[in-house]
């Protein structure tokens, strides 16, 4: 999915990619990316969910809006099925990608990122993106609809919580053949945790 959602940011004209890197975000980056909603009831499930794989960092520029139109609706359920939220967002805020949503937030995530990160503008960021392309494209698997099949399910009967979690594991791994075993159960729990918030 990450190769296909890459793919997306190329294919948009309205903005420029100057940095991308593959990370794995630390409890303390986690925390501080979101520190805005540290006390929130879903703060936890944030700081988890954000950890739960490795993730695809890139400075973007561009008119902040036209961004955010483009990702579309944070909350996958009212994303146009056109942004990349409506075509590869699973359910509510797990909605594959974050952007900044003001030049200030921008600024302060980008300093945050560079200290935790070695995410920096790169002028080989565009080679580098279809490098991962190229490596990853050959999973084509895309098992979004049957994935928010079984969160709608659960939405509406929280007592499918063991069974969704059972049956999220083997469509993830459809999705995603090249992820370890662990990070793809700690991905299924992020997802129902989020369903049940």
């Amino acid at each position: 999915m990450g190769a296909a959602i890459l793919q997306e940011f190329l294919n948009n004209k309205e903005m420029s990619i100057l940095g991308f890197q593959e990370v794995r975000i630390t409890e303390e980056l986690a925390k501080k990316h979101y520190q805005e909603h540290d006390g929130k009831p879903f703060f936890p499930w944030l700081v988890k969910s954000i950890r739960s794989a490795p993730v695809l960092a890139m400075i973007v520029q561009g008119n902040i809006q036209a961004i955010r139109s483009f990702l579309g609706a944070t909350f996958v359920q009212k994303a146009d099925p056109n942004s990349v939220r409506g075509k590869y967002g699973i359910w509510g805020g797990v909605n594959s990608v974050h952007a900044s949503d003001s030049p200030a937030t921008g600024a302060r995530e980008l300093e945050l990122w560079k200290d935790f990160t070695k995410l920096q503008k790169d002028p080989k960021a565009i080679d580098k993106i279809n490098a991962y392309i190229k490596k990853w494209i050959k999973y084509k698997k895309d098992s979004t609809v049957q994935l928010r099949q079984l969160c709608k399910m659960l939405s509406e009967n929280h007592n499918l919580k063991d069974e969704t979690n059972r049956k999220l594991i083997p469509l993830l791994k459809d999705d995603c053949p090249h992820v370890d075993d662990q990070t793809i159960r700690n991905f299924a729990d992020v997802i129902v945790e989020n369903v049940l918030l």
